[in-house]
Formats: C-alpha cells, sequence, structure tokens
C-alpha cells in the first residue's frame, strides 16, 4: 500500500510538473501570436540572445532571463531545468511516450560526453572573450538597441531573428528531444549537450536549496531508481545528508517515491565542490573503455565542425547533438569487427561472432553517416573560404570594393570556392546565393548574377534588398519595364518599413524608379520620386544630386541649389555639383559664388575645355579680361578646334586692345566653320 500511496504521489507531482512544462509552450505560442497579431512584441526569451551582450555589449531581453533565472538557481538550485525549459519538456514527453511503448532507454555513460558540455560552454562564453583580449580589441560597452539600429534589446518586429527556419525547429525538437533519449538515455540532452546545463550547475553548487534528508533513511534506494539524472540519490543522502550532484534537476521524483518520507526539498548548506567527491563503495560504470572514450571524442568534436552552420541551417546545439548520437553509432560500428556482442538498445546487433540482421543495417546507417559527413565536410570548407575572401573585400555588407591586385585575387578565390560550394552542395542556402550574385555583378556577369538574385527571391520573396538588386541589374541591361516591376513590389506597401534599412532599400527603389522615369521623359514623375526617396533616407545622397540636376533642368534655381548645396556640404568633390551650381549662380546673377564654383569645376577637372571657357566668358563679363584672356587660351590648349572658345577669345582680345591676336582667332574660328560645313555635306 505505501508504494502504491508513493506512485500515486509521484503522479501527482509529475502533473504538476507537466502542467508547467505545458504552460511554457502555451506562452511561447501566445507570444508568437502577439508578435503576428500585433507587428512587434517582446524579443524571444531565449539563452543563446545571452551571447548578443556578452560579446557585442548589446542588452538582450534574452540576457534579463538569463540572469533572472540564475539568480534563482543560485537559491533554489536547478529547478528552471526541470520546471521551465522547453528541451526538458521535450525530453521527459519522449521518455513518457517510450514508457507507454514499453520501451525503457538505457543510459549511455562515457567520459568523452561529459567533457562534450563543458567544452561547448567555453566555446560560446569564454573563448570569444580570450580572443577579443588577445587582439586588443575593446569591448563595446553594453548599450540598448532598437530595432532601427539593427538589433532591437526589448521590443523587435523580428521575433525569430535569431531563431532557426521552421523545419529545422523541427528536426530539433525531434532530435534534442526524442532521438537522442531513445538512443542515449533520459536527460541526455542536459547531460551530454547544454552548454547552459553547465552554467546552471555551476550556480547549483552555490544554493543552499538542496534535496536534504529531514528523516530515517533505510537506504532501500527507490529514489535512485525513479530518478531521471541518473544520481546515486540514496548514496549522497546516505553520505552528504543531502544530493550534492549538480546535475539534480530538482524535479522532486525522488522526494515523491520515498516510502518513509525521509528526503524533502529545503535549505541547507550548499554543497559547493562536494558533488566532485567520490561516493563510498561506489564506482562510475562507463560503457567504454578509454580508448574508445578518445575516439567518441574525437567523432563528436569532428562532427560538430562539419555539421554546424551548415547550408546556414543547422544550429550549435542541433550539431552537437547530432554529433553526440554519431558518435555512439561510429563506436557501435567498430565494435562490430572486434567485441562478440554488441546491442544498440532491444536491438542485438552483434551475437556469437556473428553480425546480425540489425548489425548490418547499422553498419550501412554509419556508411551513410559518415559518406554524408564527408560530402559535408567538402561543402562546408568551400563555403567557409569563400566566404572568408569574400568578406575580405565587401564594403557595407554587400557591396564589392576591388580597387587593388590583392582584392581581385580574394575575389576570384571566393568565386571558386563558393562556385565548388554550389555545384557540389545539396542545398544552395541564402548567403552563399547573395555572395555569388554579388560577385557577378562586380564582374558584369549579369545573366550569371540575374540567376542567383533570382534563386534568392524564389526562397525568400520578401528580400527586398535582393529584389532592389535585380531591379538595378533589369535597369542597367535595358530591361526597364522588368525593372519597373520589381521596383513596384518594394514600394507599393509590401513592406512596412520598420528598421533604417527597410527605409533605405525603399529610398533607393524611388531613386531607381526616377531615373527611369526622368530617362522616359516624364520629369514631373521622377521628381515625385526622387522627393518620396529623399523622405524615406535624408542621407540619400544621390536623390539629392537628382533633385538638384533636375530642378536645375525645369529652371527652379532655388530649389536646385538648395539640394546641390547640400550634396555639396556632404560630397565636395563632384564636377556635376559644381558645374551645375555655376550655371545656376550665373543666371541668378551671383558672379562672385558662379566663379568659385567654376574654379573648383577645373580643380576637378583640369581637362575640361568647356569649364575654362565659361570662367574666362564670365571674367570677361566682369571686365577681367586678363584673367578671361588666360583661361579662355587653356580652353583653346585643351582642344583646338574650340570654335566659341576662339570666337570668345578674339572678342576678348579686341576688347583689350590686342586687335591682330584678335583677329587672328576670328581667322581660326572661320575656318573651323568651313571645316564643320564641308564634314556636314
Amino acid at each position: 500500500m505505501a508504494d502504491k500511496g508513493n506512485i500515486e504521489r509521484k503522479k501527482k507531482y509529475s502533473r504538476w510538473r507537466a502542467f508547467a512544462l505545458i504552460c511554457v509552450y502555451l506562452l511561447m505560442g501566445i507570444h508568437i501570436v502577439h508578435w503576428k497579431l500585433n507587428g512587434n512584441t517582446l524579443a524571444p526569451l531565449e539563452l543563446n540572445e545571452v551571447l548578443y551582450t556578452l560579446h557585442l555589449g548589446i542588452i538582450t531581453a534574452g540576457f534579463i532571463f538569463m540572469g533572472v533565472t540564475m539568480i534563482g538557481t543560485i537559491f533554489f538550485g536547478r529547478f528552471f531545468c526541470s520546471w521551465a525549459c522547453h528541451i526538458l519538456a521535450l525530453q521527459d514527453f519522449s521518455e513518457w511516450i517510450l514508457f507507454k511503448l514499453k520501451i525503457k532507454p538505457k543510459f549511455i555513460n562515457s567520459r568523452a560526453y561529459i567533457f562534450v558540455p563543458i567544452v561547448a560552454m567555453i566555446y560560446l562564453f569564454i573563448f570569444p572573450q580570450i580572443e577579443r583580449i588577445m587582439s586588443k580589441e575593446e569591448f563595446a560597452g553594453f548599450r540598448v538597441l532598437n530595432d532601427s539600429q539593427g538589433w532591437a534589446s526589448f521590443i523587435t518586429n523580428d521575433f525569430w531573428r535569431n531563431l532557426p527556419s521552421i523545419p529545422v525547429t523541427l528536426i530539433t525538437f525531434f532530435v534534442c528531444g526524442f532521438a537522442v533519449i531513445y538512443f542515449l538515455g533520459t536527460r541526455s540532452f542536459c547531460q551530454k549537450v547544454c552548454p547552459y546545463g553547465v552554467i546552471f550547475s555551476i550556480a547549483d553548487k552555490f544554493a543552499p536549496g538542496k534535496i536534504k534528508l529531514t528523516g530515517d533513511c533505510n537506504q532501500c534506494g527507490i529514489c535512485t531508481a525513479h530518478c531521471s539524472s541518473h544520481i546515486i540519490v540514496h548514496k549522497e543522502i546516505e553520505q552528504f545528508g543531502k544530493v550534492v550532484n549538480s546535475n539534480c534537476l530538482k524535479d522532486l521524483d525522488c522526494v515523491a517515491v520515498c516510502p518513509n518520507d525521509a528526503i524533502k526539498f529545503g535549505f541547507t548548506k550548499p554543497s559547493f565542490f562536494k558533488s566532485f567527491s567520490k561516493i563510498k563503495d561506489h564506482k562510475p560504470h562507463y560503457h567504454f573503455s578509454l580508448i574508445e572514450d578518445v575516439f567518441i571524442g574525437l567523432f563528436t568534436l569532428v562532427f560538430t565542425i562539419i555539421f554546424r552552420g551548415l547550408y546556414d541551417s543547422i544550429p550549435f546545439l542541433l550539431a552537437i547533438t547530432l554529433a553526440v548520437i554519431f558518435s555512439y553509432f561510429s563506436i557501435l560500428f567498430f565494435r562490430l569487427f572486434y567485441s562478440e556482442y554488441v546491442q544498440l538498445g532491444k536491438y542485438t546487433l552483434k551475437q556469437s561472432r556473428k553480425i546480425t540482421t540489425s548489425g548490418k543495417v547499422l553498419m550501412l546507417c554509419v556508411f551513410l553517416i559518415h559518406s554524408f559527413g564527408v560530402h559535408s565536410a567538402y561543402v562546408h570548407y568551400h563555403n567557409y573560404q569563400g566566404d572568408l575572401a569574400y568578406k575580405k573585400v565587401i564594403n557595407n555588407g554587400t557591396e564589392l570594393k576591388a580597387n587593388s591586385e590583392v582584392a581581385k585575387k580574394n575575389i576570384t578565390t571566393a568565386l571558386n570556392h563558393l562556385e565548388k560550394a554550389n555545384k557540389f552542395g545539396l542545398y544552395s542556402p541564402l548567403s552563399l546565393n547573395r555572395e555569388l550574385a554579388s560577385i557577378y555583378l562586380y564582374k558584369k556577369d549579369y545573366k550569371k548574377a540575374e540567376i542567383y538574385l533570382t534563386k534568392m527571391l524564389d526562397a525568400k520573396p520578401n528580400d527586398f534588398e535582393a529584389r532592389l538588386r535585380l531591379a538595378k541589374l533589369f535597369f542597367v541591361s535595358n530591361k526597364e519595364k522588368e525593372a519597373v516591376n520589381e521596383l513596384q513590389k518594394i514600394i507599393v506597401n509590401d513592406i512596412d518599413p520598420s528598421t533604417k534599412e527597410d527605409y533605405k532599400i525603399r529610398s533607393e527603389a524611388h531613386l531607381t524608379i526616377g531615373h527611369i522615369e526622368e530617362k522616359n521623359g516624364f520629369p514631373l514623375s521622377a521628381l515625385n520620386h526622387y522627393e518620396t526617396a529623399l523622405k524615406d533616407d535624408s542621407g540619400n545622397t544621390e536623390a539629392l544630386l537628382a533633385l538638384g540636376v533636375i530642378y536645375t533642368k525645369s529652371g527652379k534655381l532655388i530649389e536646385a541649389e538648395k539640394y546641390l548645396l547640400a550634396f555639396n556640404k556632404k560630397m565636395p568633390n563632384y564636377p556635376i555639383v559644381h558645374n551645375n551650381l555655376s550655371l545656376i549662380y550665373i543666371k541668378m546673377e551671383k558672379t562672385p559664388s558662379a566663379i568659385y564654383h567654376l574654379k573648383e569645376l577645373i580643380r576637378l577637372q583640369p581637362n575640361n575645355p568647356q569649364a575654362f571657357y565659361n570662367l574666362g566668358m564670365l571674367l570677361s563679363r566682369e571686365g577681367d579680361t586678363t584673367e578671361a584672356i588666360r583661361f579662355l587660351e587653356n580652353a583653346i590648349t585643351l582642344n583646338s578646334n574650340y570654335l566659341n572658345a576662339h570666337i570668345g577669345l578674339a572678342t576678348v582680345l579686341e576688347k583689350n586692345g590686342q586687335i591682330k591676336e584678335s583677329k587672328t582667332h576670328l581667322l581660326k574660328a572661320e575656318e573651323i566653320k568651313l571645316k564643320m560645313i564641308s564634314q556636314q555635306h
């Protein structure tokens, strides 16, 4: 009867914990629905967002959530893991399903697996800091950002910014929830993969909240038998008077099944480093020899490197989980050649020195896994090397810059590697298509660039940066109808700009349509697009220039002056600006300003005879004949057949009393006229 009562009590505890974990998923669902309905919401409370705080200084909601959880762990122990972690919910749900199927997963213990989450934690949290210090890079400092600054700290419209795609999320849930439990035992993800678990286990050593002895323990071992975390509960209670193992997740199953009510959760002295103490009369049992564990560690490392970020799809924790499972399969594969008996769960792989059908199936699976691993390594290597070379020659995130032989060599290297990754890969991720499109745009191979941009848009129709680039490609290829069609998809409210980048993209779209409209003789429509472009992005200097030029052509000198001066303030060394401003000031009879801009134009274009001619005639009109003669002579030096310059110089020379020289240039002007007439006939 006592046993029955204990089981009922365990069910009661389990139901409460199941309710808590179900609520976690309900809250996640409500969070997503709120984002979809409202357009923005609280940033995801994902622990991996802590990395953005530690490495970039961006305070995130995930960082604050982790901090609160850590404080709770320091006081109460690892309650979060068993009562609020969505991955543990999957693991326990998987365990429940297997129990219903009368399958009891065997816990696989390996020395190598002990170090996997520790190494992962060091790699994620500590190594980047060491790398930053060694490179003498200063920490950016803690700061709060919003969406317009690229990464919102608290409220965001990009809830899925740091989460994998839906298919990858489902695969992650299956692998990290079910597969790892089935093959490696309950709570395997927590103990063999999770780097956050390592951090919580460190905090647990300082926590006064423990499962502790509160009554008479007869060392029946029932608590140990029901511990899903594989802790020798009754021995730790006997030796320390409490559970000191930091893998204890405080799920209270051991408390529920104790027939004597001898253990409870309560507060006592923290365990500190007692968790490293050996338990009396108990020797850890490992399922592999030391050599096998070494190879398990190597396989896990290699598979993690291969799979992490493969095709821009596999997240870090999924890569480690796959690596842990595949390393286990690999050792079983090799055991088939030197062990007499090999078992995988309920399947016998080898018995009496004979490989069974199940063993042959495993051999085939491992062969396929390693073949896939080799292929993935090849693709990942070329993708990585190509990406590395590409990043050396990009400017502002997407535009290529190649103003040196080294840069051009890097572009060639990037193209060679990326093309191999694209050719042999099973899938072309968005980043690969983006980089190849960028390279081919730089090389002016518009046909190939169009192929990769189209692939990007097929995969992600809302990639408006790619759509803008495709539209510009059509524009320079004289496919104006196609260009306008793509640009209209950006500006007709298909997107509601919320970041500076969104506004810049829409601004560029309006600017490009404006160029097309102006080219086709619709200046009013072009003007509207230019003004909208500037409204969307006040820093769009091309829009300022376009407005200045179009207002100059339409004779609206005050408006033209305003935009050209604004452009000149930001980009002071553009000849077209000084040319247009000089013409404006000549018409406005602001001669000193006109002279200044003509001199600036000559400074920038010392081989421009038109500029010398205009300045010479302007100085002549102002009575400075000496300087006028000098500039007009320079115009003729640059172009000896410059008709207007000869006529103008003749006029100035005559005014200056140099009649003979004046006649010489008049004769030269007549000669040029006759030559022009004869060429026309």
